[in-house]
This record gives C-alpha cells, sequence and structure tokens, in this order.
C-alpha cells in the first residue's frame, strides 16, 4: 500500500531533475545566485519565462515560488575560479534574459551575488535517496505572514498615539 506524498511548508520543496548529475551538480557547486522576482509576478509567470528562453535548463539552476537559485562548479569539470566566475555569470545574463523578455522585475533586497556556500544564498540542502534534493528556502516569507505583522504594528503605533507616548 502506498502512502500518499507529504504536504511539505511552503518553503520547502523537492527538485527531482531528469539527470542525476543535475542533483550531484547542486550537491557539489561552489557558486551561487539567488534572484527573487517583484511580488507582482506569479510562480507560473517566473516558470513559463525561465522555460520559454533558449539556452536555459536545469542543469544550472532551480526555482520555486517567486525565488532562483543559479549553482555552478559542482560538474566536476576541471578550471580555476576565473572560469567558473565567468560560466556562473553566463548562466545569471541568460535567466537575467528570459526575465527581461517576460518583462519581469528583480525584488533587489532579496538577491544574493556569487555566494560561495548555498547558506549564504539562503538554501539549505538535503540529498535524498532517489536521487533527488530537498530544498529549503530560509528566507522566504509568506504573503499573509507579512500583511500580520504590518497590521500588529500598525495596532501598536494606533494605542501608542492614543496614549500620547
Amino acid at each position: 500500500m502506498t502512502q500518499p506524498a507529504p504536504i511539505l511548508p511552503p518553503n520547502v520543496t523537492i527538485f527531482t531533475p531528469s539527470s542525476p548529475s543535475t542533483a550531484q551538480s547542486l550537491l557539489q557547486a561552489r557558486r551561487f545566485t539567488r534572484l527573487s522576482a517583484s511580488a507582482s509576478t506569479s510562480p507560473e509567470q517566473l516558470s513559463k519565462a525561465l522555460r520559454s528562453r533558449a539556452g536555459l535548463d536545469e542543469t544550472f539552476y532551480f526555482s520555486h515560488g517567486r525565488a532562483i537559485l543559479i549553482f555552478d562548479g559542482g560538474s566536476g569539470k576541471g578550471g580555476g575560479d576565473a572560469d567558473l566566475d565567468d560560466a556562473h555569470h553566463e548562466h545569471f545574463r541568460l535567466v537575467c534574459l528570459a526575465f527581461k523578455d517576460a518583462d519581469i522585475g528583480l525584488d533587489v533586497a532579496k538577491c544574493v551575488h556569487d555566494a560561495e556556500s548555498v547558506l549564504q544564498a539562503g538554501y539549505q540542502l538535503d540529498a535524498m535517496k532517489d536521487g533527488s534534493v530537498l530544498i529549503i528556502d530560509l528566507m522566504h516569507a509568506e504573503k499573509e505572514d507579512d500583511d500580520e505583522d504590518d497590521s500588529e504594528d500598525e495596532n501598536v503605533n494606533e494605542d501608542h498615539a492614543k496614549d500620547g507616548s
């Protein structure tokens, strides 16, 4: 009897690339860039933009929600840091061109460029037995949580204004 798939929190996803080597590349990568699309962009718009751009494939990026993680340096190919940086910046350029073509803006405050660890880019990765990668977005914030926090702050400010403090 098979069990139903677990329901994951909104900041957690399972990345199952078509090639097992892509999962290994992600887990062993040495350069990461996190891009965050603007709040007006839906995850569907983002996914469509990435799929429609020639030269983009899952071998060097992962997207979940409105965030994209570009990763390089885990393929086992030789080359120094300059080669790694060049390859990473080319992948970054391709993703940015896809955004430009689809008129997608970035939330610059939530972007992290050229991080040397996945944690610096705001993610935690865990290898799974089947070759997939469990990805936790440590910078994910739900819109509802943000709205509730704002309204609580406004209530506190109103209370202080009434008290004259």
